[in-house]
C-alpha cells in the first residue's frame, strides 16, 4: 500500500536546513550470497588456525595448576642438585603438561607438524636438555595458565548462550484429537496441534486456534514486552503463557522457529568470519613456518659454529614458544563471539563476525521511516468523502486493501469493517510506492497516493490537515480521500543524537512521503540528508548510491522494519531490522535482527560493535607487539626463557579479558540522554 503525506503544521521553533539528495537512475544490482569460505588443507591451518577449544574450564584443572604452581616455586628454592633438582622440576612440568605431551604425540604420529602442542612440547624438551630445567616448566605451566583463562571465557560466554536454551522447552503437548499426549518438541512437525498451559513456553512459531491469553516476550526480547492473543494470533517461540490454555497451530518446526535462529546466531557466528579474522590466517599461515624454521637454524647453525649448543637451545626454545599462534586467533574469535552472545542475551540476531566488524566502520545510517523512525501504527485522521458516506468510502477502500501487508492498508481495513466474506474483489494488483486496484462489483476501484490518481488522470483533492492522504475512486470517478497518521517513536531523536556521538558521520531518512512531510520529519530530527516520494525499488537505488559515494573503508547501514524494504537490507553492506520477532522474512532478510521494537537498542548494537573491533584490533597489536620483543630479544639472549613465557602469557590474560568485557559492555553504562523534541 502507497502513502502520500501532507504538509505537517508549523511550529514557531526553528529547524534545522536538511539537504534533499538527488539520486540518478541507477540499475538494482542484487547482493550476491557469499560462497562458503574454503579453507586450506594444510596442517598449520586445520591444527591451529581453525582448532576450537578442546578443554573446559573445570576446578580440577585450576587445583592442578595452582599445585604446578607451587611446586615449581618450591623446587626453585629447595637446596638440591643434579637428577634430584632436575626430578623436583619435572614434577610440575609434567602436573602441568601432561595432557599436552600426550596431543603432541598424538599430533606427530598424524603428520601434523606445525600442531600447537608439538611445537610447544618440542620448546619444553630443547629447554630440558639445555638445562633450562625452571623454564621448561614454566612454558607447560603458562600453556596451561592461558588455556583456564581462554576456556574461563568461553565457559561463560556458553551461559549466555544456553540462558536462551531455556527458552526452548524439549517436551510439548500434542493434540491427537480429544487426546493430549507429551511428546519431543524438537519432533513436531508443520501443522501439529498443541496446547501451551499457563506458564508453560510456546515451543515453536505457530498459530492460536483456541483460547485467549497473554504471551510474555520478555526473555526473548531483552526488554519487558507482552502481547495479548486470541484466536488468529500469532505465537512465537519463546514467549511464555501468561494467563490460559492455548491450542496452537505449528507453522514452522522447533529448527526454523525465531528462538533458534536465535541461539544459532549466537553459536555460529564464528562460521563467517570477520575480514580482520581472514587478514590474519593469512599472515599466521606463512609467520608460524618461518619462526620455526628460524628456530631450527638458530638451535643447528650456531651450535655448530661455537659449540655453545645449551645456549641456542634455550634461544631455539624461545621462538618456538612465539611461534605457537593459537591464542591470538583464539582471543580474536573469542572476541566475536562473546559480543555475538551479549548481543543475543539482549534479543538481537547477529548472523557472523563479519557483521560486527562492518557495523563498527558505518559511518552512514540509512533509516526507513514507516515503522522505524515512526511507530509503524496508522490510525484513521479524518476522512473527506465526496457524494458517498464516510462509512462507504471506509468500506470500499478496505474492500480494496483487504490484501495488502502494509500498516496503511491494515489501518483502513479495520477501520473499514470489511471481511474477505463479503467482499468479492478480482484482479487484484498492489503497485509498491503507489496503491492498489482491484474490480469490485465489476467496478474498478483505485486507492493510493496523489501520484497514482495522476497516472490515472483522476483529478484529486489536496489535503487541508497534515497527515497521510490516502485517495479512493471507482473507474474515473473521485471519491474522496483519507488522511491517516503515524507518530514518531519518543526515542527517535536521542537515538540519532546517541548514534552521532558514537560515531555515525551521516544520518539519512528515506520515505514515501510527500518532500515539505519527509523534510519536517528530517528537520526535526537532526537528519543530514532526505529523500522522499521513493518506491521500494527507488529506496534501493538510493542505498546503493550512497553506498557507491562513501567514503574508502566505511561501510553503509541501513535499518528498517523489514516489511517493504527486505530489498534494502539485502542491499546494505548491513541490513538491521527492528521489531521482526514476528517478522520471519525480515529475519532472514537482515544482517542483524532486533527482535524487540524498541529503536534505544541499535545504539546499544552499535556500541558493542565498535567495542568488539577495537578490543580485537587491540589484541592483535598487543600480542603482536610482545611476540616481536620476545623473538628480537629471546634470539639475541637479552630475555630469559621464563621471562619471555611469562610476558607472553600475561598478553594472553589480556585478550581474555577484554573478551570477557563484551559480554557485559552495555550493562553499566549510562544512556546518552538529550531533551526530546516532538513535532
Amino acid at each position: 500500500m502507497a502513502k502520500h503525506l501532507a504538509k505537517t503544521e508549523k511550529k514557531k521553533r526553528p529547524e534545522k536546513p536538511v539537504r534533499e539528495i538527488r539520486i540518478p537512475e541507477i540499475n538494482l544490482r542484487k547482493r550476491a550470497s557469499a560462497p562458503p569460505e574454503t579453507e586450506r588443507k594444510d596442517p598449520f591451518q586445520s591444527a591451529m588456525l581453525n582448532k576450537t577449544l578442546d578443554r573446559r574450564f573445570t576446578p580440577s584443572d585450576l587445583f592442578l595448576t595452582l599445585l604446578a604452581v607451587i611446586l615449581l616455586v618450591a623446587a626453585y628454592f629447595l637446596p638440591t642438585s643434579g637428577p634430584v633438582r632436575l626430578l623436583s622440576f619435572m614434577v610440575p612440568f609434567l602436573l602441568a603438561g601432561w595432557n599436552y605431551l600426550y596431543e603432541a604425540f598424538q599430533e606427530a604420529f598424524m603428520g601434523i607438524v606445525l600442531g600447537r602442542e608439538l611445537i610447544v612440547t618440542a620448546a619444553g624438551l630443547m629447554a630440558l636438555c639445555a638445562g633450562a630445567w625452571f623454564g621448561a616448566a614454566a612454558i607447560m605451566i603458562c600453556l596451561k595458565i592461558a588455556d583456564l583463562a581462554l576456556s574461563y571465557v568461553e565457559s561463560q560466554q556458553n551461559e549466555r548462550v544456553s540462558a536462551l536454551y531455556a527458552l526452548r522447552p524439549e517436551k510439548a503437548n500434542l493434540v491427537s484429537g480429544d487426546a493430549v499426549s507429551a511428546v519431543s518438541a524438537s519432533g513436531l512437525p508443520v501443522g501439529s496441534e498443541i496446547e501451551v498451559q499457563a506458564g508453560e513456553i510456546v515451543p515453536a512459531d505457530g498459530v492460536v486456534l483456541e483460547g485467549t491469553s497473554v504471551l510474555d516476550a520478555s526473555a526473548l526480547v531483552g526488554e519487558s514486552f507482552s502481547f495479548p492473543v486470541a484466536a488468529g494470533s500469532a505465537a512465537v517461540s519463546g514467549c511464555t503463557n501468561i494467563n490460559a490454555p492455548l491450542r496452537i497451530r505449528l507453522d514452522k518446526t522447533q529448527s526454523d522457529s525465531v528462538n533458534s535462529k536465535l541461539i544459532r546466531s549466537a553459536e555460529n557466528s564464528w562460521m563467517h568470519k570477520s575480514a580482520h579474522e581472514r587478514m590474519l590466517q593469512r599472515v599466521l599461515s606463512y609467520l608460524t613456518p618461518a619462526l620455526v624454521i628460524l628456530a631450527i637454524l638458530l638451535a643447528v647453525v650456531p651450535s655448530i659454529a661455537t659449540g655453545q649448543w645449551q645456549v641456542y637451545l634455550v634461544r631455539a626454545a624461545i621462538l618456538l614458544s612465539v611461534s605457537q599462534m593459537y591464542s591470538v586467533v583464539q582471543s580474536v574469535k573469542l572476541s566475536y563471539d562473546c559480543a555475538a552472545a551479549c548481543a543475543a542475551a539482549a534479543g538481537v540476531a547477529v548472523k557472523g563476525h563479519d557483521v560486527l566488524e562492518a557495523l563498527s566502520r558505518a559511518e552512514t545510517m540509512v533509516f526507513d521511516k514507516t515503522g522505524t523512525i515512526t511507530e509503524g501504527e496508522y490510525r484513521i485522521k479524518e476522512v473527506f468523502p465526496r457524494g458517498v458516506t464516510e462509512g462507504q468510502l471506509l468500506f470500499l477502500a478496505g474492500a480494496a486493501e483487504l490484501h495488502s501487508r502494509h500498516p496503511i492498508a491494515q489501518a483502513i481495513v479495520a477501520a473499514g469493517g470489511a471481511y474477505a466474506s463479503d467482499v468479492k474483489a478480482v484482479d487484484i494488483s498492489e503497485i509498491p510506492g503507489r496503491g492498489v486496484s482491484a474490480f469490485i462489483d465489476g467496478r474498478c476501484v483505485y486507492v493510493g497516493n496523489a501520484a497514482m490518481m495522476a497516472e490515472h488522470g483522476i483529478p484529486c483533492e489536496a489535503p487541508s490537515i497534515p497527515g497521510t492522504a490516502i485517495h479512493v475512486a471507482v473507474d474515473s470517478r473521485y471519491l474522496g480521500h483519507i488522511v491517516l497518521e503515524d507518530a514518531l517513536r519518543d526515542s527517535a531523536f536521542d537515538v540519532i543524537e546517541e548514534l552521532r556521538a558514537e560515531g555515525v558521520g551521516t544520518s539519512v531518512l528515506l520515505s514515501g512521503d510527500v518532500h515539505s512531510a519527509a523534510r519536517r520529519i528530517a528537520s526535526s530530527l537532526n537528519f543530514d540528508l532526505v529523500k522522499a516520494e521513493l518506491t521500494p525499488e527507488e529506496k534501493c537505488s538510493s542505498v546503493e548510491y550512497l553506498m557507491s559515494n562513501r567514503n574508502v573503508n566505511t561501510t553503509l547501514a541501513f535499518v528498517g522494519d523489514g516489511v517493504c524494504d527486505a530489498d534494502a537490507l539485502r542491499l546494505a553492506t548491513v541490513g538491521i531490522a527492528l521489531g521482526c520477532f514476528d517478522k520471519p522474512e525480515a529475519l532472514e532478510a537482515a544482517d542483524a535482527a532486533i527482535l524487540n521494537r524498541e529503536l534505544r537498542t541499535l545504539p546499544k548494537l552499535y556500541r558493542l560493535s565498535k567495542r568488539s573491533s577495537r578490543a580485537v584490533l587491540e589484541d592483535t597489536v598487543v600480542c603482536g607487539a610482545v611476540k616481536l620483543l620476545v623473538t628480537i630479544f629471546g634470539a639475541a639472549g637479552l630475555c630469559p626463557l621464563s621471562l619471555a613465557v611469562v610476558i607472553q602469557t600475561a598478553a594472553i590474560l589480556f585478550e581474555a579479558y577484554n573478551a570477557r568485557s563484551l559480554l557485559y559492555s552495555d550493562e553499566r553504562r549510562s544512556l546518552f540522554r538529550v531533551k526530546e523534541r516532538k513535532i
